[in-house]
């Protein structure tokens, strides 16, 4: 995937999972790392929240992440804050999208909290 930290990612439908929640499995392209999270809306979004993967499940990816030469990161750390250089901390992306605000200042949107970057947007997040 061009202009983004994640290699890959492999959803499984609600209806597979037993549950609610979709499951997606993440493989970053900085390493061999690989996280997991489920999500009521469809789509690969962030790891975690109060109905993760069950435990089974997450031995399982675990053992097989060992196996093929991966880590597993499970999604607590991957959403510890990350203190190093992002794409958020760039002098030219903050110029761009200053720009960009100052050309759409018309339009009446809700402004997005800036959130601290974790380490989920250094390894799966799209730049």
């Amino acid at each position: 995937m061009p202009d983004a930290s994640l290699y890959g990612f492999v959803l499984v439908p609600s209806a597979a999972t037993g549950t609610d929640r979709h499951l997606s499995v993440l493989m970053s392209n900085f390493g061999p790392f690989v996280t997991a999270g489920m999500s009521k809306e469809w789509g690969w979004g962030l790891p975690g929240g109060a109905a993760g993967p069950g435990e089974e499940f997450v031995t399982w990816l675990d053992e097989l992440c060992t196996e093929v030469g991966c880590i597993y990161v499970p999604a607590e750390l991957v959403m510890e804050p990350y203190d190093g250089p992002t794409l958020r901390e760039d002098e030219a992306a903050e110029a761009v999208l200053a720009a960009l605000a100052a050309a759409s200042a018309d339009e009446e949107e809700e402004e997005e909290d800036d959130l601290p970057p974790a380490w989920y947007d250094r390894y799966f997040q799209y730049m």
